[in-house]
């Protein structure tokens, strides 16, 4: 997950990258997203939901969306970017809940396009891109109320999870601290991400522990901990079956 490594933290934060073959496992971040596909189709899965994407359509990716792709023989251009870059568009959202909607972006193709080149500095040039973007999806998608329960518990968990994932927290102790039934708030979650909440908690540490890999003097040990794992092993053992690499080979590994 190249990108994902290129792009943590900071202000006005903007990465996007072209790829023939974009096999990425579900993950998530406090980033926005967008996939979109300019010959071929793409296959992804978001809250555990399969979407193919046709040709010269996009797929908005909203912050803290489990999500992950599957394009094979499919040329995409994946952008993620920090939220302060479409202040309006998350305005305009509001509370509602967007449900994934493959948009229809040909008019916007080359703009699209052009963002690969775009220098990253260029923030006013970028926001407005992105705006003209956003403005689409919100055009062609549909909304669930934060009235809806599931909505709102998602919601919910997902802002203590980002809150506190690095804490000594349960299934159990977040559904105690909501008011919800556990067996409840486990099926649902299940039912919204398409993983259970040890998988959805262990994502939030990953992503922690990835950024302190960025420290060269950081030990292993104070980035498991600091990640809010109780022991190396099991952040070794984690932090594998979710990339694919040990720790150390991740911190080698990054350009």
């Amino acid at each position: 997950m190249k990108y994902q490594r290129e792009n943590f933290g900071g202000n006005y934060e903007f990465r996007c990258l072209w790829h023939d073959q974009f096999l990425v496992d579900p993950h998530l971040h406090e980033y926005s997203e967008f996939l979109y596909v300019k010959s071929g189709a793409a296959e992804v899965f978001v809250n555990g939901k399969p979407y193919r994407i046709p040709e010269k359509h996009l797929l908005f990716i909203p912050p803290n969306f489990v999500h992950g792709y599957t394009c094979r023989d499919t040329r995409v251009l994946c952008a993620v970017f920090s939220n302060d870059l479409i202040p309006l568009v998350l305005k305009e959202m509001g509370n509602r809940r967007l449900i994934p909607t493959p948009v229809e972006v040909s008019a916007l193709s080359g703009l699209i396009e052009s963002l690969a080149e775009t220098d990253r500095k260029n923030t006013v040039f970028l926001c407005g891109c992105l705006h003209l973007i956003g403005d689409q999806v919100i055009r062609q998608s549909t909304f669930e109320s934060s009235q809806a329960s599931d909505g709102l518990l998602y919601q919910k968990v997902i802002s203590y999870l980002s809150a506190h994932h690095t804490e000594n927290i349960t299934l159990k102790g977040v559904a105690q601290r909501f008011g919800y039934n556990e067996k409840y708030l486990s099926h649902t979650l299940h039912e919204l991400t398409g993983i259970n909440f040890r998988s959805l908690l262990s994502l939030y540490r990953i992503d922690r522990a990835k950024a302190l890999l960025n420290d060269p003097n950081c030990s292993m040990a104070d980035i498991a901990f600091q990640s809010g794992f109780s022991a190396v092993n099991t952040f070794n053992r984690t932090f594998k079956s979710f990339t694919g690499l040990t720790p150390s080979q991740y911190r080698d590994h990054k350009v």
